[in-house]
């Protein structure tokens, strides 16, 4: 076992290229399977076609944005690791890791968008197009499957290759799971500003404290993939607007884990101005990508011009975010001696 680990952590990353690479390849395979439904006479006709990454790319057919950036991602995951690999011995331990968690971010939004291609595709199916004129419903198919798997190897070949080695046990779980909770309960907890969904609440509160507990990678996997996906699932504006106002948006929180090193240290006893300047630059980073997110989501999605997309996320994801960082810093002391009580422990990627 340990011959094992001690290999995986001198070649992981050549093991996690291998995967990217794999993940991209079987996107060539088929992706989407649309189901097409016509009559003749009183007989029901169905038809299938099967569509591949180079399809979903032609404008045609759908918007080709969600395999872009898809592409994208696994591209910036590959180059990431290779990095690390290349650069282990010139790096600091902080930016290796940083690498390693960049590469892992990158896999797990990758995941994420080609589960919520079918919806998309689904959501912007267009009857123009001859192809999918007569459509009656799509499915993931073996290619995506695949891709899926070979980015969750990819994930798992990076985490070997880094120093974390931070265990998942029951009091990390449960803590996060209350914070998880909380942000819940606190987004039935709101006053709507717009007609179409846009609310001021409290719930990034506890997601940013996970990120500030807990380091980048628990704050986007808590924010982003858990929270963000109770949250769509239970808001009810379809999957199709998970990427960008869910994993983008929830996700953001991640941000403030980057800054976690200078306002919740292991050696700091009180909170100070450092401190409390970088909960401010953390939270407005935060904040930022979620508006950007939620932009682009208004703009993609439900077809806004982007100057009004701009506007109607401006009146309310600002105030939200704001209120939730006078909250932290605020409550900056209190989080420091919970800190010292409950210490959380070190892990490499919290550096």
């Amino acid at each position: 076992m340990d011959e094992s680990r001690s290999f995986f952590k001198k070649y992981g990353y050549l093991f996690s290229l291998v995967s990217f690479l794999g993940a991209f390849l079987f996107l060539i395979g088929t992706v989407i399977t649309v189901e097409t439904k016509y009559y003749i006479g009183d007989e029901k006709i169905k038809e299938y076609f099967n569509l591949n990454f180079v399809d979903l790319l032609n404008g045609n057919i759908t918007k080709p944005f969600v395999m872009i950036i898809i592409l994208v991602l696994i591209g910036v995951g590959f180059a990431l690791i290779l990095l690390a690999g290349l650069l282990k011995n010139k790096l600091n331990e902080k930016v290796f890791n940083g690498l390693i968690a960049g590469s892992i971010f990158a896999a797990l939004v990758g995941i994420c968008f080609i589960f919520s291609s079918k919806e998309i595709f689904v959501y912007f199916a267009s009857n123009e197009n001859p192809l999918i004129e007569n459509f009656n419903d799509a499915s993931l198919n073996w290619g995506a499957a695949v891709s899926i798997i070979f980015l969750a190897l990819a994930i798992n070949y990076d985490i070997s290759f880094s120093s974390y080695a931070e265990q998942n046990n029951v009091k990390v779980m449960a803590e996060n799971g209350l914070l998880i909770a909380m942000a819940f309960v606190l987004n039935f907890v709101k006053l709507p500003i717009t007609t179409t969904g846009g609310s001021i609440n409290l719930q990034m509160i506890p997601l940013m404290i996970i990120a500030l507990r807990r380091g980048p990678l628990h704050g986007f996997v808590c924010g982003g993939l858990i929270y963000g996906l109770l949250t769509c699932l239970t808001d009810g504006y379809g999957f199709a607007t998970y990427p960008f106002d869910y994993l983008v948006g929830f996700g953001s929180v991640a941000v403030m884990g980057f800054f976690r090193s200078f306002i919740l240290s292991e050696n700091q006893t009180n909170y100070n101005f450092k401190g409390e300047l970088f909960i401010l630059v953390g939270g407005i980073l935060a904040t930022g990508i979620r508006f950007f997110g939620s932009t682009l989501s208004s703009v993609i999605i439900y077809d806004y011009e982007f100057v009004p997309a701009l506007v109607y996320n401006a009146v309310y994801i600002p105030v939200s975010g704001a209120i939730s960082v006078a909250v932290i810093m605020a409550a900056y002391g209190p989080l420091i001696k919970l800190n010292q009580r409950f210490p959380a422990q070190r892990v490499a990627l919290n550096k």
